[in-house]
């Protein structure tokens, strides 16, 4: 897959500095379960996600300790409060018709809709304002418990794909990360972790994957749910600046995590020593993690792509087949 390098911004995230913070923001959209949270620990290396805008300490590093220059802001979940998504009946596998669609999408046309087109030049400049406010809030704090100066605030926002153009259309001079994966691993990776005792099973809103049936229906409407995000992706990518966008496999950032890296991290303006980038890759490598905290049915399952030929079934992947194929093959995938 091409990569899209261009010109980071300048500026200071300050509150109030609307311009220069938007120009230090970069969003990671694409799919759950795609490797996101390995790229925001890559990118943010060594400050924590989870210790970012609170009071908690830097992650200890010993003599590996390098200088944070970009603040994570792990799922904000943005667009699941700006478009919501509304699911409609109807086969995943037939194309033609949407099995999902955003409240926005159903409601466009009525002035009534807080978010309608008819008055988008009332709320969209007040809307932009109040999320590069609430960033900059999040990105002075860390900066004054973390000692970053300058810093970088990178967006992981997977889950919230669907609503990406709306997203980079309210912030054009921000960045954005299109991280792809294949499709079928992001499927057996939800099945995994959504069955047994998987670490998702059985959470509220999200069905227990036990029973065949119900496992090759999900395997269905995931492929169409991914097919979905991923075009909606593609859409605010095409509209975005070139130089302000960029793309990467989830597998090439495995097979290479420093030569994928290292270029990524030019393009957002990021220094690095070759020793820094060592340590960040070495210190967030999947094998790093401790034994008793990955495999089967765990956040960290197995890094390694292909797996879903030995995990789904025939059944199973012949659905998923069936409505990735044309995706697939346009992204450079073996259908």
């Amino acid at each position: 897959m091409r990569l899209h390098r261009g010109r980071p911004g300048g500026g200071s995230p300050e509150p109030g500095d609307a311009g220069g913070l938007e120009r230090r923001l970069a969003w990671i959209f694409g799919s759950p379960r795609s490797g996101s949270t390995w790229l925001l620990r890559l990118l943010a290396y060594p400050l924590e996600p989870a210790l970012t805008g609170s009071t908690g300490a830097r992650r200890p590093r010993g003599r590996r300790r390098v200088a944070a220059r970009v603040v994570p802001i792990d799922e904000p979940y943005l667009p699941q409060h700006l478009t919501p998504l509304v699911p409609v009946a109807g086969d995943p596998a037939d194309m033609s018709k949407p099995t999902s669609t955003t409240l926005n999408a159903t409601r466009g046309d009525d002035p009534n809709h807080l978010f309608s087109p008819l008055y988008a030049d009332a709320w969209r400049p007040p809307l932009r304002s109040l999320i590069l406010s609430r960033f900059a809030a999040q990105v002075t704090r860390a900066a004054d418990e973390h000692g970053v100066r300058d810093p970088l605030a990178v967006v992981k926002e997977p889950n919230g794909s669907h609503g990406a153009e709306l997203v980079m259309s309210l912030l054009p001079e921000s960045r954005l990360i299109f991280l792809v994966r294949d499709g079928r691993d992001v499927v057996d990776s939800f099945i995994d972790a959504m069955s047994g005792e998987g670490w998702l099973a059985g959470r509220p809103g999200l069905p227990r994957l036990d029973d065949p049936e119900r496992r090759l229906a999900f395997a269905r409407s995931e492929s169409r749910a991914w097919v979905d995000r991923t075009e909606a992706v593609e859409r605010a990518f095409r509209a975005h600046s070139p130089e302000l966008r960029y793309s990467l496999r989830y597998e090439d950032l495995r097979a290479d995590t420093e030569g994928v890296l290292s270029p990524l991290l030019d393009w957002l303006g990021v220094e690095r020593s070759d020793a820094e980038l060592r340590a960040g890759v070495a210190d967030n490598a999947f094998e790093s993690i401790p034994a008793g905290q990955r495999g089967r049915g765990t956040q960290w399952r197995a890094a390694s792509p292909g797996l879903w030929r030995e995990n789904l079934t025939g059944a199973e992947q012949r659905g998923m087949r069936e409505i990735m194929a044309p995706k697939l093959t346009a992204l450079g995938y073996e259908p």
